[in-house]
């Protein structure tokens, strides 16, 4: 009986001390409970803070945030224009400085031939060949060449960009050693790859108005074909001489179609700083795409499509250029992070 009482006892003992332990545990876990709930509510005020931080360190900013110009004012461009669509764009930065129905589209017209030009280029032609001009290459239009004289490929291409020569790209083409079909596929096909979804081409000239683009990728257009280097050294020739191979005793003087670059129309741009390309086609009206800089070396794009004359095409891409030199800062001029930081604030 004694040993019943004292197991009783001892069971009886340890219920009661597992009662008095989860008392224990009950009241003072709670506690230790409450104090894990408050750290999460500290990591939030944490990493808000670190954000903070970062997005005051302005070399932690994209790349085209950080060097983006600024515009010092809210003003517009006192000009005339006539032009139906433009865009001025930062090279470095692809910033948009300035446009006007930059999206709609527009016939390229010879604008065409810097995406011919490319296609070239990729292509494994020997530019010390020769070949001799066919009435196939002839378009009537073009009097830099005669029919029956001979040139090193070398010569038409200068032809081709310098001139804007039609006959050239005919020329080019027909010794590509791919067909007019191929050729063209594969501007298309190039196009495409640099994302320029608006451009579409029919053929290699810019004389079919089925060459079509918008203004925006015109700009991206120009920026991709002048890193060929000798895309953007031939756009840099103010005049070339022709001399046929079959005729030394003739040579013809070819002017750039460029008339910035001439001179011919008034600029105080470096002419080593102008590269460009003009189209004309009676659908496209006159349309200029050119890469200019200022004195302090800062290199913007211009596009101008549809202006109503040869003339309005260069000086109104002049205007919008000085007008937009004037009007924004860059990076390192005076008053730069002054201008940012409050447009920042607004």
């Amino acid at each position: 009986m004694s040993e019943k009482l004292f197991n009783f006892f001892s069971s009886f003992g340890i219920m009661v001390l597992g009662v008095f332990l989860i008392f224990i545990f009950t009241v003072s876990f709670p506690a230790v409970r409450k104090s894990f709930n408050k750290f999460p509510q500290a990591g939030p005020r944490e990493k808000i803070q670190v954000q903070q931080a970062v997005s005051r360190q302005t070399n932690s900013w994209p790349t085209s945030l950080l060097l983006a110009p600024v515009a010092k004012d809210s003003g517009v461009c006192a000009a005339t224009f006539t032009l139906f669509s433009s865009i001025v764009i930062d090279e470095r930065t692809g910033t948009i400085l300035f446009e006007k129905n930059s999206k709609n589209i527009r016939a390229l017209a010879s604008i065409t031939k810097l995406m011919s030009a490319m296609v070239l280029l990729d292509l494994p032609i020997n530019w010390s060949s020769t070949t001799t001009i066919t009435e196939a290459d002839d378009d009537s239009s073009s009097h830099q060449f005669k029919i029956g004289e001979e040139y090193y490929f070398s010569d038409i291409w200068n032809v081709a960009l310098v001139g804007s020569s039609n006959s050239a790209v005919r020329a080019l083409v027909r010794n590509s050693g791919i067909s007019m079909e191929q050729f063209v596929a594969r501007m298309n096909e190039k196009a495409n790859k640099l994302n320029l979804t608006s451009l579409r081409f029919v053929e290699p000239t810019g004389l079919d108005s089925g060459n079509v683009g918008n203004a925006t990728d015109v700009a991206q257009l120009l920026k991709e074909a002048v890193r060929f280097e000798k895309i953007n050294r031939t756009l840099r020739m103010p005049q070339y001489i022709l001399v046929p191979l079959n005729q030394k005793n003739e040579s013809h003087q070819v002017w750039s179609t460029n008339w910035l670059l001439t001179k011919w129309i008034p600029n105080n741009f470096n002419q080593e700083d102008i590269v460009g390309k003009t189209g004309f086609i009676n659908d496209s009206r006159y349309n200029f795409v050119v890469r200019l800089m200022d004195q302090r070396r800062h290199p913007i794009i211009v596009v101008v499509l549809g202006a109503n004359s040869n003339e309005s095409r260069f000086s109104e891409a002049r205007d919008l250029a000085r007008w937009i030199f004037s009007r924004y800062l860059w990076p390192e001029e005076e008053g730069y992070g002054q201008v940012s930081e409050q447009q920042r604030v607004d």
